[in-house]
């Protein structure tokens, strides 16, 4: 049976804004040996799928400095201390990056998006019935293009590997199976 690694030491090997590198020294309980690891600790991350009344999906476009490429995903961001729970991150995030809101928002999935060295948790979130309430509220360093995208569109795209953003992959695959099922019960 696999078994935790105890943490042994943990020091804070650097900070950038919001992110830390921990270095954590572990000792493994097969073989009793300790070993480095590097823990990228950050906050937890939102996403949030929102859906028009005429169940068309906003999506934006933006282009990301990791992979240096635009990127089709889904509207979300990092979990600011200042909201009281993930949902409100959710909201504020549609609103901000797509001028849309939604009254129907639910948790659907929590994940680990990359547990082998980051440590947060991705949530999504399920927005029904949104609607454009207002221009978008975008920061000095975001260059967003607010994308109303069909479902079949989305599905065919998932399957060409078009949508290449990990988070939005996994949560619109989730969100597909999760509807299906669902019509397969009616």
């Amino acid at each position: 049976m696999i078994k935790s690694w105890k943490i042994i030491e943990s020091n804070k090997h650097a900070q950038v804004g919001p992110f830390n590198i921990k270095k954590n020294r572990c000792c493994s309980p097969r073989t009793g040996k300790e070993h480095d690891f590097f823990v990228f600790d950050s906050p937890d991350w939102v996403n949030i799928i929102p859906i028009t009344k005429h169940d068309k999906i906003v999506m934006v476009r933006q282009y990301r400095h990791g992979c240096r490429c635009v990127l089709l995903e889904l509207p979300g961001g990092l979990v600011d201390n200042a909201d009281k729970d993930p949902a409100e991150t959710a909201k504020r995030e549609l609103l901000e990056e797509t001028g849309y809101i939604s009254e129907d928002i639910s948790l659907i999935s929590k994940v680990f998006p990359q547990p082998a060295f980051i440590n947060n948790l991705g949530m999504t979130y399920l927005a029904n019935e949104v609607r454009k309430t207002s221009i978008q509220k975008l920061d000095d360093a975001e260059d967003i293009e607010v994308v109303l995208m069909d479902l079949q569109e989305i599905r065919e795209m998932l399957l060409r590997g078009d949508i290449r953003h990990g988070q939005t992959a996994m949560a619109l695959s989730f969100y597909l199976l999760m509807r299906k099922s669902i019509e397969t019960k009616c």
